[in-house]
This record gives structure tokens, C-alpha cells and sequence, in this order.
């Protein structure tokens, strides 16, 4: 994977990997794109993505060129001869209505999508087959490449690994290949559904530890669980009165309501309602005002402005604005040396331009008015809502995890130079910044967005929450994250109209905890699958002898007991959603157990 430093990106490095390339594709020259009708899998492939490429975005073409020309010369595969735009992708949605007159049929069984990442350790290659057909699921691939002289060789081996999964042949796991390793297992290739070492099919109440892993993990007792009457916007978890135990803030469209725990029932305590111009894309609370009561942090937009505030609650008053309409997008954010802070970041000045770059420190003042501070140093295209700092190989240096508009994790060193990108899909949400489309539009008032506006603007996704927690006290921190799957049930909704129509539906989703192995994430331990879509979710350390799990640990190696708290949208996605007093949500709570297990 042309590796990184100084010169080693040079002139003779590049021209050896373009000649390389031109041999390959000479000497390929006779398979054509479209091969003999016998052969009924077809392909189609959108434009690769060399945006985070870095110094081996000249490579894009060559590569994509090279797996279309080794892709055609299979068996069995039809590789039709163009390039779908993104535009294009849009005809799509058109196109599915008509096939449920059976009048048309897809223009391909699957497209194939591929972006390039330059990391500080070479060139990582990920392939996505998005399926257009029905009872199909996403395929993804992943190589990474080191030197110039593997890849060719590395290429020829994704294609055939392409082909055979394309046409639902068996994988054959390459042990000699430099491979992503990543959570959930040890192949490059990987399907939306990666159960091999789990149980599959478990809904709404199991917590699964994979096997052999660094943090073992059980569940304590049984679970908590109430039905909120209203579709939950996002959540947040925070100690509202003081008491040492935590209490569940649940946002659901301009409704803010607070739970607490009682016992083994989940009851609520207060609620107020928001304004109804404004759209929330995050809710978080801390005492950054060190006052001793928790500040609501409310992220939001009225129209096109941003619209931020700043809330409070006790017992005696119940819930109290303390600033409104902040021009920052807000979240607290933990910074390695500086402790606890207010974070901001501004939107940009064309009305389209919902964010701008740059995420700043904000310095707040006893009346809560908020002034500018430092700027952050954070990789390219990461915003205020995507990244946390975290210590994953405990070696006192903080990492950058961070979540993509395509919903990928990626890690970065403390350089901001990018060490790995996840293959599955991590921190899916439908929360996006500004205005719902089609409602802040108006031909007339300039204050709102013309119909072509609304449809040209970028819609910046907020990614599910991030956590930090060493679970296990090893001095190594984890991350906990959701995991929305995109359906895969037939072309009428396939995964490649929902993500590219930007409207996301996901069919079943769950919240994971990965840890760093040195080279990758791994995954340590799931929840079962929810049904629909999780909100959001939260988790807290619990001290052994708090009001928690109430059971004694007794164990030669030493544990620690967490709480996760789960927010769901059961019907989020599919028919039920449609019908009257659907628009419900769950709220489940798990006590957990961990311990060290094997070294990480």
C-alpha cells in the first residue's frame, strides 16, 4: 500500500504503480464489459470515492478500471458498460415503482460502490455491493495494500473474491492476505450481517459476548423496559437530582421528558415542551457551569438559522430555559488535559451551508452567554457531533474516533493521520442538520429554501452517539455504538435507494462495544438485535454497591458493573409505522458485568 513518509509517495513510486497498472490493464485487454448472456449477474459501478485517499487519489481511476476489466472476465458475471452518476442513482426511485407492475426489471444485480483511504500504514481498498434485486444482502470487501508490487495481486484476489459472492458461492478466507481485520472477524469479506460467532436473531433483551474475547461480558438480572407513546427523537443520561444514580433524558419531537429508576420500574417524573419552530439533532447534559446541577445541552435549528438552548432542571422548578436561540451548535465534549467543555461550531453563510467548518471551545460566562475559544485540530470533514477522544491503547495518548457521512469508523493518531476504517456501518442515524426537506421551502420568501435548494443541499448527518468507558479497568478505553442495519428486502426498498435517496431506513439495529487490538477495532460485546431503529443510547460505570444490579461479585479476577440504556423505535421503517398509534418507542435498561479477559 504505498507507504507513507516523506518520499516514499514520490515520483518513482507513482510512476512504478501507474506502469504496473497499464501492464494490468493491457494485458487484460481482451475481456469486454459485457460478456455472454449466459452470464445473468450483473454489475454496475458508481465513480470510487478518492476523497479520503490522500497522496493515492491519483490511483482511483487505475484501480477502478482494473476491477471492472478482472470483474467482466469471470464467470457467470456481467459488468454493464458504464458508470451510474450519483444523479443517476436518483432514477432509482422511479424505476421501483414500475417493477411492482412487474413492467421493468433492475438495471443491475447489484452496484458496486468503492472509496479509497490513505492510512498512515498504506492504501485501505473497500468495495460495497449494494443489491438492486430482492432477498440479496450488502456485500462488502476490504483490502489493504502496502507495497506497489501487491497491487495487482491483491486486486486480482478481490475480484474473485467479488465474483463468488456475487453469485452466493462460498469465500474462501485468504490467510495470506494483508487483511482488514476488523470487528467480528478475520476476513476481508464481510455481509451486513456478520453473526458467525454469535447468536442470531435475538431481540430486545440479550446481551452477547463474542467469544475469546478481551472483555468478557454477562448480564445482571433482568431488564428494565417502559413503551414511551411517541417516537423518540434522541436521549441523553445524566445524575438530574443528585442522588448518585442516573436518570434518562428523552426528547421526542418538541416533547422533553425525564425518567428515573424505581426499583425495577422505569416511571417518569416531569416533562415540558420545546418550541415548536425549533428541530433538535442533539441533547446532552453536564455541569459545566460547576454549579452542582446538570445543564441541558439542546443542539437545534429554527428554519434555516441554528437555534441552540441551554435548560435546567430541579425538583422544586422543573425545567427552565437558561439561553436560547445560541447561533452555535452545542455539545459538551471531554478534551485530553483540559478536562470537561462546551464545544460550538458555526453554520456557514450560504443558506444551503448548514455547517461550517471549525470546532471550537466555547467559554461561557455566569449569564450563559458563550464567546469563542480555541479551535480544535481535527482530521478533514470531521464536525462538531462525529468524533470523540479516546485513550485505546492506554498509553496516555488520546486517539480520534470518528464516524463519517458514510458510516464508517475511522481512528486517527494523535497527528490526525488515519490508521483504520471500519467495513460495516457504525453510528446510523436519521438526524440530520437544518430543516426537514420540504419544510422551510418557499419560492417567494428568502428566508426559506427554493424547491431546487431544499433538493441541491447536502444533508449533514449527526452519527449515533459516541462513548467512552474502560469498561474492564485496564487503563484502555472502548467505545460503545450503535449499529442500524439497512434492510435488504427486495428492490422496492434495497439498502442503495434508502442511503442514496438520503431518506435512511433501517429495519433492525443494536449497540456494540469495540476495543483496539493495536490494528483494528474489535467488537467485545453486543446487545440482542432491536427491531426498527435505535434512537439512541447511553451507559454509566455503576459502583458495586450502588442501587444497580444489587447482586454481590464475588470473582478471582475483578469485575465492574455498567448500565446501558437503550432507546428504540420498533416500528421505525416499516408498514406498522403507517398505521394509527404507531409511533411508539422502548426504553430498555441493562446492568452489565465486565472483566479483563484475554490481553487486548
Amino acid at each position: 500500500m504505498l507507504v507513507v513518509s516523506d518520499l516514499k509517495l514520490g515520483d518513482v513510486m507513482r510512476n512504478k504503480v501507474v506502469v504496473l497498472l497499464l501492464c494490468f490493464l493491457l494485458g487484460n485487454s481482451v475481456a469486454v464489459c459485457g460478456q455472454e448472456s449466459k452470464q445473468n449477474y450483473r454489475l454496475i459501478f458508481s465513480t470510487f470515492d478518492e476523497s479520503s485517499a490522500g497522496n493515492y487519489a491519483y490511483l482511483r481511476d487505475g484501480m477502478q478500471s482494473m476491477l471492472v476489466s478482472r470483474l467482466a472476465a469471470k464467470e457467470k458475471i456481467e459488468v454493464i458498460d458504464r458508470i451510474i452518476s450519483e444523479k443517476e442513482l436518483s432514477t432509482l426511485k422511479d424505476e421501483k415503482t414500475s417493477l411492482k407492475g412487474g413492467a421493468a426489471s433492475p438495471i443491475a444485480d447489484f452496484l458496486v460502490e468503492g472509496t479509497l483511504y490513505g492510512l498512515k500504514s498504506g492504501l485501505n481498498f473497500q468495495v460495497v455491493l449494494y443489491p438492486l434485486v430482492p432477498e440479496k444482502e450488502i456485500l462488502r470487501f476490504s483490502i489493504v495494500t502496502n507495497t506497489p508490487e501487491t497491487l495487482i495481486t491483491d486486486i486480482e484476489q478481490l475480484a474473485g473474491e467479488i465474483a463468488q459472492a456475487a453469485i452466493g458461492g462460498k469465500v474462501p478466507e485468504q490467510a495470506d492476505r494483508n487483511q482488514t481485520r476488523e470487528a467480528g472477524g478475520t476476513s476481508s469479506f464481510a455481509t451486513a450481517h456478520p453473526e458467525a460467532a454469535f447468536k442470531k436473531n435475538l431481540y430486545s433483551g440479550t446481551i452477547v459476548g463474542a467469544p475469546d474475547s478481551i472483555v468478557q461480558t454477562s448480564a445482571l438480572g433482568s431488564k428494565r423496559n417502559i413503551t414511551i407513546p411517541s417516537e423518540m427523537t434522541m436521549m441523553s443520561v445524566g445524575d438530574a437530582d443528585g442522588d448518585g444514580v442516573k436518570e434518562i433524558f428523552v426528547l421526542s419531537g418538541s416533547k422533553l421528558e425525564l425518567y428515573n429508576l424505581k426499583g425495577k420500574a422505569i416511571e417518569r417524573v416531569a416533562n415540558t415542551t420545546l418550541p415548536k419552530t425549533m428541530r433538535s439533532h442533539a441533547l446532552n447534559v453536564a455541569d459545566l457551569d460547576n454549579d452542582g446541577e446538570l445543564e441541558i445541552y439542546i443542539s437545534a435549528t429554527a428554519g434555516l438559522d441554528v437555534a441552540s438552548m441551554i435548560m435546567k432542571w430541579d425538583k422544586d422548578r422543573g425545567f427552565r430555559i437558561v439561553a436560547q436561540n445560541i447561533s452555535w451548535y452545542l455539545r459538551p465534549l471531554f478534551v485530553p488535559g483540559k478536562g470537561w467543555n462546551l464545544a460550538g461550531q458555526k453554520r456557514g453563510a450560504d443558506k444551503i451551508q448548514f455547517v461550517r467548518e471549525g470546532v471550537y471551545l466555547l467559554q461561557m460566562n455566569e449569564k450563559y452567554d458563550l464567546n469563542e475559544g480555541e479551535r480544535l485540530a481535527l482530521p478533514k470533514k470531521v464536525n462538531l457531533f462525529d468524533f470523540v477522544y479516546v485513550d485505546l491503547d492506554g498509553d496516555g495518548v488520546s486517539e480520534t474516533v470518528a464516524i463519517d457521512q458514510k458510516e464508517r469508523m475511522k481512528v486517527y493518531n494523535q497527528a490526525n493521520e488515519l490508521l483504520w476504517v471500519s467495513q460495516r456501518s457504525f453510528g446510523g442515524s436519521k438526524i440530520y442538520l437544518g430543516p426537514s426537506q420540504g419544510q422551510a421551502v418557499s419560492e417567494t420568501d428568502r428566508k426559506n429554501l427554493t424547491v431546487d435548494e431544499d433538493a441541491d443541499r447536502d444533508l449533514i448527518f449527526v452519527p449515533g452517539r459516541l462513548l467512552v468507558a474502560d469498561v474492564d479497568k485496564d487503563g484502555r478505553e472502548e467505545i460503545i455504538v450503535n449499529e442500524n442495519i439497512l434492510p435488504s428486502l427486495g428492490f422496492a426498498n434495497t439498502p442503495v435507494l434508502s442511503f442514496f435517496s438520503r431518506l435512511r431506513t433501517y429495519k433492525e439495529g443494536m449497540v456494540v462495544g469495540l476495543a483496539w487490538n493495536g490494528e483494528s477495532m474489535n467488537e467485545v460485546w453486543r446487545t440482542g438485535k432491536f427491531r426498527g431503529y435505535v434512537a439512541d443510547h447511553g451507559f454509566s460505570l455503576l459502583d458495586k454497591t450502588d442501587g444497580g444490579s444489587g447482586q454481590s461479585i464475588v470473582s478471582d479476577h475483578p469485575k465492574t458493573v455498567g448500565r446501558l440504556f437503550v432507546g428504540q423505535i420498533p416500528n421505525s421503517g416499516s408498514f406498522a409505522s403507517l398505521l394509527p398509534g404507531s409511533d411508539k418507542s422502548e426504553l430498555t435498561v441493562y446492568d452489565l458485568e465486565f472483566s479483563s479477559g484475554k490481553s487486548k
